[in-house]
């Protein structure tokens, strides 16, 4: 069992609208999971009787079960997940982190091929022991023309390349790049090449830059012809905001990040990059601060024990109701959600500090099952799926249908250690 996780491991046991055992016939039991697991209303912020009603029926937990893993990804944590912040320009590191209450191991900067190094920027990240991110984009048209009219010498792309790694290889630090996260105008071809020859570069010059893919969207995959392929790749990240339209949130992010974790976390490690969860939309300019604090909470929550992967959570506190976004995700600009992100945060697996060793052996690590599971009535079912198709064993003669799919209650899977957190919604098999 994990040595973090598992201490939060708790079992509250709830009175059920149904019951179900597993006989020799498979039980049906009906109802529909719910499709978002918190809804509040845009304007009392209270669960909606929809979603009460849909809360009756069986729910679905995420499953984790060990698996055998080939070693960490490049500063991967062994367990945990590293707190980052993507800050206002004019937001010190210690002011906000006095703002907090807690280091942040990881804070992003955004800058252009060609631009000069943020030094000042790196000298306080150096002072608060924190990892810097850079994020590095193309470079930027130049419009200024010598006095004859002609246009000044263009510098190849790659020779921006070699000179940034050599700057910042010469800095000793570690840190990770995001190279040119897509939306530059290049095809496929162009895009995959340059990102390899540049991860190449970086991996001579500057051995201590942790490379990023940043993906497009959640719908991105491996097969995707932009993805530079798994060994130009130390990390893949992907941004996530919970937006806010007239109703409430739009989309439950969690869902969606789902199968885009599925797709990526076999082989990277992954970064949410950044993290916004919307107060204020322009769809109605109305305040819903009490909302936002219970999805921040949820959506930490899930994203940092219901996906091992997921090793770098940055949070967009830069980002309020821009020409980028309609909604405002700053989480220091009121007391409230401040002081839910302070509390949030105090968990001993958000970790402050990089981890540079990373072992290179085998060892078993918690993976997400493709399935869910489900707990109710005092019962853990696992799918049948995982236990065929992810462990390898043969489910119990005996099952119990739920929502029409075959589930075994875990009393019945012989050699399984399996526990059940309700508070995160987890079942371990180990």
């Amino acid at each position: 069992m994990p040595t973090k996780k598992i201490t939060t491991i708790c079992i509250i046991l709830t009175t059920s609208l149904l019951t179900a055992c597993a006989t020799n016939n498979p039980v049906q039991i009906t109802g529909t999971p719910p499709s978002r697991s918190v809804y509040f209303s845009a304007t009392n912020d209270a669960p909606t009787e929809e979603l009460q009603a849909e809360e009756a029926g069986p729910t679905p937990f995420a499953v984790l079960h060990k698996q055998e893993f080939a070693g960490l990804g490049k500063f991967e944590p062994s367990d945990g997940v590293y707190l980052g912040a993507w800050l206002r320009p004019y937001t010190t590191f210690r002011e906000f982190e006095g703002m907090v209450g807690r280091r942040h191991a990881v804070y992003v900067y955004e800058m252009h091929l060609g631009d000069e190094i943020p030094v000042n920027w790196l000298l306080q990240c150096m002072a608060v022991l924190a990892t810097p991110l850079l994020i590095i984009h193309p470079p930027v048209e130049t419009t200024i023309f010598y006095i004859d009219n002609t246009p000044p010498p263009t510098i190849p792309i790659e020779t921006q390349i070699i000179a940034l790694a050599q700057r910042l290889g010469a800095l000793n630090l570690p840190m990770f790049v995001a190279f040119l996260p897509l939306g530059h105008g290049l095809d496929a071809g162009e895009y995959t090449t340059l990102f390899r020859y540049a991860r190449g570069v970086f991996r001579d010059v500057a051995p201590l830059a942790a490379f990023t893919w940043v993906a497009p969207g959640t719908n991105a995959t491996p097969s995707s012809a932009f993805f530079p392929g798994a060994n130009a790749v130390d990390w893949v990240g992907v941004a996530l905001f919970s937006e806010r339209d007239e109703y409430g949130f739009a989309q439950d992010i969690i869902e969606v990040f789902e199968p885009f974790y599925r797709a990526f976390s076999g082989h990277h490690p992954i970064m949410i990059l950044p993290l916004g969860v919307s107060h204020i939309s322009s769809a109605d300019y109305v305040f819903n601060l009490e909302c936002a604090s219970h999805e921040l909470e949820r959506v930490y929550s899930q994203l940092s024990t219901t996906f091992p992967r997921v090793g770098l959570i940055a949070y967009g506190d830069a980002f309020f109701m821009t020409a980028e976004t309609s909604d405002g995700f700053s989480i220091t600009l009121d007391k409230e959600l401040t002081e839910t992100y302070q509390h949030i945060i105090q968990d001993d697996h958000f970790i402050t500090t990089l981890e540079k060793n990373t072992p290179a052996e085998r060892s078993p690590r918690w993976v997400r099952s493709h399935f869910h599971g489900y707990y109710f009535d005092g019962q853990t079912y696992v799918d049948v799926r995982t236990l065929n198709n992810e462990l390898r064993v043969n489910p119990p003669r005996s099952t119990t249908a739920i929502n029409g799919r075959p589930f075994a209650e875990a009393g019945r899977i012989a050699g399984f250690d399996i526990s059940t957190c309700e508070a995160h919604r987890i079942i371990f098999v180990e």
